[in-house]
């Protein structure tokens, strides 16, 4: 089963190639050295079918292994960088049906004598002043379906940073996040410090109020962050961001970094319907000092948009319309579209070249392939089963191979990696996932124009369409004046480990009508978005009263006249989305409707 999903916008990881990794691959030519080079050291037991990432404090992807055997040396060499402090060790499925998924944390000490009963654990490595790190035997413990767990070593390990802001809460030894992807709410023993740059990033000059005597990244006096950007918008290059809003870090020491966990600050809302969940930074390295934090964001968009309401899936449908195993896969293969930011500048200088792969992701191609252009929408639009990227006509590119999906679908947690050659010469790596993955849509069962008396939509009457099923769409007719009101099954998540049964209603989204289509373009209304607040969290199917949300669109003086747009009314019949999307981070899907206005 598939899990939730963490974070759009997440960059999972950032690493500078250095110059000894050119003769590896072409894509790394004429990359400049800087720093040291660590290698750290480990036998993983019990790991084989894992890959293990070694993550730096603020974000950087800076080594993976793939394990293959039972009881195997591993040895993780990163790039030049600046310091190994703050990095962790984690863990990714790279076989089976949850392969290119997250798996859990590895911890490398315990606090107190015994690692069984710990209620602290320690996953991060201190500043080592040795360029080589050993571990000794890291054993994998699985948990539940074994799609989750952690690796516990031997013994404490000499290079584990004790202190108390990198500890994290456990019971038994068991990170406390690990089971439920961090769903689990915790509370955060301490936050993990104040700045994007990781203990021991450099910065410039030395010896001034932000940087210290040794080059390394301090933080203000008042503990905020220095010159923190504007609520509510990008971060802008050269920025400061919170430790605990990096991908690396771990808002509420649960165990799971900020780029896996579903609930990254242990509240009681999932990220997915969290209007206050951050979107995740990481800092890039270009030789001297820590600069820009950068965005390399994913997300699907998954729209039920032929005729006749095909292709649209609902736990509460019927028939064709039924969200079940075959339907899932076969209406994501036909229409689901993965959706990647392009990278144009990194550290100051502009992005010459782009690259893009799946890490252990068994529908996408697991060697990078280089981005020709980017589509008319300015990004990446890969249409996954199609293996085209921007189309399938003469405008896309292929893009892996065409795909049809079966057991194994599309996670949050698939982690994807692009790297950039930048005009000054370096290379840059950049891993994130798409966050919130939607497996149904939003179900159109009902309408009305005063709110009273309803006309209901028979999902049994079908024919078959080269689509699937398919029904006659009823004539809707709306004035300019009426209120249109449209009575919608909420679109659903499958469960999660942890969790029983197998749908969950998703609670706490946003609806809003979108006019893709029009001429001219109307676009999203966004006066007309409606955030559920009926229903506020994720909430197990009721198959005997399925819930019903009831929207409210006065399309004529909210869609038509309305700034900033002031778009005349056109009577026509026109297509409308009721799309929904996370009101925190992530994709969105849709149900396309025809709406005659009259």
């Amino acid at each position: 089963m598939n899990v939730l999903s963490r974070k759009f916008s997440s960059v999972l990881a950032v690493t500078a190639i250095t110059a000894t990794m050119a003769l590896a691959s072409p894509v790394a030519a004429g990359v400049q050295s800087f720093g040291k080079t660590y290698s750290v050291t480990a036998t993983v037991k019990g790991g084989k079918n894992l890959t293990v990432l070694l993550i730096s404090g603020s974000g950087r992807l800076l080594a993976s292994k793939k394990v293959t055997g039972t009881n195997q040396k591993i040895t993780l060499k990163s790039p030049a960088t600046a310091s190994i402090g703050g990095t962790s060790l984690q863990l990714v499925n790279s076989a089976g049906t949850s392969k290119g998924s997250y798996f859990g944390p590895v911890t490398i000490g315990h606090k107190g004598k015994s690692s069984t009963s710990a209620s602290r654990v320690y996953t991060r490595l201190k500043q080592s002043i040795s360029t080589s790190v050993k571990l000794g035997t890291l054993t994998i413990k699985k948990v539940g379906a074994g799609k989750q767990g952690y690796a516990t070593a031997s013994a404490t390990s000499s290079s584990a940073d004790t202190s108390v802001g990198a500890q994290v809460s456990a019971s038994k030894g068991r990170p406390t996040g690990v089971g439920t992807f961090g769903k689990t709410s915790g509370v955060a023993i301490k936050s993990y410090g104040v700045s994007a740059a990781a203990a021991g990033d450099p910065c410039s000059p030395a010896g001034t109020s932000t940087c210290g005597p040794d080059s390394r990244e301090i933080g203000p006096p008042n503990g905020n962050p220095v010159n923190p950007p504007n609520a509510g918008q990008p971060t802008q290059q050269g920025s400061v961001v919170n430790k605990d809003e990096t991908l690396g870090g771990d808002a509420d020491d649960d165990g799971i970094p900020n780029a896996f966990d579903v609930n990254d600050d242990g509240d009681a809302v999932l990220d997915s319907a969290d209007t206050s969940t951050p979107a995740p930074k990481a800092a890039a390295d270009n030789g001297t000092t820590t600069c820009n934090a950068v965005d390399f964001k994913i997300f699907t968009n998954y729209k039920a948009t032929q005729g006749g309401y095909a292709g649209t899936i609902n736990a509460y449908g019927v028939g064709g319309f039924k969200a079940d195993k075959v339907n899932i896969a076969s209406t994501i293969t036909k229409s689901m579209s993965m959706v990647f930011s392009p990278i144009t500048q990194v550290c100051g200088s502009a992005v010459t070249r782009s690259f893009l792969k799946g890490i252990d992701v068994s529908y996408a191609p697991t060697d990078y392939v280089e981005l020709s252009k980017t589509c008319g929408t300015g990004d990446y639009q890969w249409l996954i089963g199609a293996g085209k990227m921007c189309g399938t006509d003469a405008s896309g590119f292929s893009f892996g191979t065409a795909y049809t999906f079966g057991d194994t679908l599309p996670t949050g947690q698939d982690t994807f990696s692009m790297k950039v050659d930048t005009a000054d010469g370096k290379s840059y790596e950049f891993t994130s996932s798409p966050g919130f993955v939607f497996v149904t849509h939003p179900m159109f069962i009902a309408y009305s124009n005063d709110g009273t008396n309803y006309t209901n939509i028979d999902y049994t009457k079908t024919t078959t369409g080269p689509e699937g099923a398919r029904i006659t769409e009823p004539t809707i007719s709306v004035t300019q004046s009426q209120t249109l009101y449209l009575k919608v099954y909420r679109p659903q998540r499958l469960a999660m480990d942890g969790e029983e049964g197998d749908f969950y209603d998703l609670g706490g989204f946003k609806f809003t009508p979108d006019i893709p289509n029009g001429t001219p373009s109307v676009g999203k209304c966004d006066l007309l978005t409606s955030t559920d607040t009926e229903m506020t969290s994720d909430t197990p199917i009721n198959a005997a009263n399925p819930p019903v949300m009831t929207l409210q669109w006065a399309i004529g003086t909210k869609c038509y006249g309305a700034p900033p747009k002031n778009i005349a009314w056109a009577p026509a019949a026109s297509d409308f989305d009721i799309q929904v999307e996370p009101s925190g981070p992530g994709g969105n899907s849709a149900q396309k409707i025809r709406i005659t206005l009259s």
